[in-house]
C-alpha cells in the first residue's frame, strides 16, 4: 500500500479529520467563458493535482507535483466541443487522446471523414465511478464513438493515483461494440511544457532510429534530444521514434534541474512514437506521443503501409501509459 506525505494510509486516519485532507476527488462545472458548462474532476493525491475533462474523453488537462506545472497548456484551452477545428480547440493538457479510428492530418476512406487527430477529443464521457480507495484515486469512465450503420467502438477508461508514487496510470479498453470488423487508431498525445521544458532539457528515447517527419524537422534532426532556446518563430518539427518490437519501454524528458517525467507503455500494443517540439515563445512545449500504428501521415498512409490492426465484433484492445514524476541527480 502506498503513502501520502511519508504515512500509511492507516496512519493519515489516525491523524486527520478526514482522507479528503490529503485525497480527493472534486467535481465541478466550469461557469464562464468558452468552456462554459463543461465538467471538470480535480483528483488531488498527496502530491499530485490532476485535472481531468469528461467532455473531452476524460482526458488530462493541467497536471502539478508538488505545486509544479507539467503540462502545456494552449490559449485555446478547453472551448466546448464543436466551437472549433483541432487548431481552435486543441487545449494540450498532459494527455490529449487522438483516435478511435484516425490521427494525423485529415482523411477520407469506408469509415467516412476523419478530421486531424480524430474525433475522441470532443467526444463527451459518462463518469461511472470517481472515488477514493485504500491505495490510490482513481475515476473510471465509459466512451462511445459511433456512426449509424458504421463503426461502434466504446472505450473504457480508468485513471488511477496510486498513492506515495508521483505516477498516473491510465488504461483503456477499446471495444467493438458493432456488428463488423474495425481497424481502429489511437495516439496519446503527450504535452508537455515548462518547467519540464525548457533550452537544455533532453528527451531520452527507447528508439533505435529517429527520422525526420519532413523537411522543417530536417533542419533539427541532429538535434532531437535535447531542446534549444526558444525564438520569436519556430516552425512544429516531428520526429519519427523507431521502436523496438513486443516490449515495455520509456521515454524521458528531464530538465537541467532534474525534474522530469517518464512516459512507459506496450510497443506490443503501441508500436509508434512520435515526437512533437515547438520553441517558439509563447509556445514552448515537447509532445511524446506513443500510437497504435507507426506512422503520423494519416489513416490513408497507414492503411497503404499495412499498419491498420483489425478489431473483430466484441473484440477488446487493451491499451494504455504510466507517467512518472521522476527526480534526475545526475542532471544539473
Amino acid at each position: 500500500m502506498g503513502e501520502l506525505f511519508g504515512s500509511t494510509v492507516d496512519e493519515v486516519r489516525r491523524r486527520t479529520g478526514s482522507l479528503a485532507q490529503v485525497a480527493s476527488v472534486e467535481a465541478s462545472v466550469r461557469s464562464d467563458g468558452p468552456d462554459a458548462g463543461t465538467r471538470r474532476l480535480r483528483l488531488i493525491a498527496g502530491d499530485l493535482d490532476v485535472e481531468l475533462l469528461p467532455d473531452r474523453g476524460l482526458d488530462l488537462g493541467q497536471v502539478r507535483h508538488r505545486g509544479v506545472p507539467l503540462a502545456w497548456v494552449s490559449p485555446t484551452g478547453w472551448p466546448r466541443p464543436g466551437l472549433g477545428g483541432f487548431g481552435a480547440s486543441f487545449g494540450g493538457g498532459l494527455v490529449t487522446t487522438c483516435g478511435l479510428l484516425s490521427f494525423g492530418p485529415p482523411s477520407v476512406d469506408a469509415e467516412g471523414e476523419h478530421p486531424q487527430h480524430g474525433r475522441y477529443s470532443a467526444l463527451a464521457a459518462s463518469v461511472t465511478r470517481a472515488a477514493v480507495d485504500d491505495d490510490a484515486v482513481v475515476v473510471e469512465a465509459t466512451v462511445v464513438e459511433a456512426t449509424v450503420l458504421g463503426a461502434h467502438l466504446e472505450v473504457r477508461r480508468r485513471v488511477r493515483l496510486p498513492f506515495g508514487e508521483g505516477c498516473i496510470e491510465l488504461r483503456d479498453e477499446i471495444v467493438n461494440r458493432g456488428s463488423r470488423e474495425v481497424e481502429p487508431m489511437v495516439l496519446y498525445h503527450v504535452n508537455l511544457g515548462w518547467p519540464v521544458v525548457d533550452e537544455g532539457s533532453v528527451l531520452r528515447s527507447p528508439a533505435g532510429r529517429v527520422i525526420a517527419r519532413d523537411a522543417e524537422a530536417a533542419v533539427g534532426l541532429s538535434s532531437w534530444a535535447e531542446f534549444p532556446a526558444p525564438v520569436a518563430h519556430y516552425p512544429e518539427q516531428v520526429f519519427v521514434h523507431e521502436l523496438p518490437s513486443d516490449r515495455r519501454v520509456s521515454a524521458e524528458v528531464v530538465a537541467r534541474s532534474g525534474l522530469g517525467i517518464r512516459i512507459s507503455f506496450d510497443t506490443a500494443a503501441l508500436p509508434g512514437m512520435f515526437q512533437w517540439r515547438v520553441a517558439q515563445e509563447g509556445g514552448v512545449v515537447l509532445g511524446v506521443e506513443p500510437a497504435t500504428a507507426a506512422t503520423i501521415l494519416g489513416r490513408g498512409h497507414a492503411r497503404s503501409a499495412g499498419l491498420l490492426r483489425p478489431l473483430a465484433p466484441g473484440a477488446t484492445w487493451e491499451l494504455g501509459l504510466d507517467i512518472d514524476v521522476i527526480r534526475d541527480a545526475s542532471v544539473t
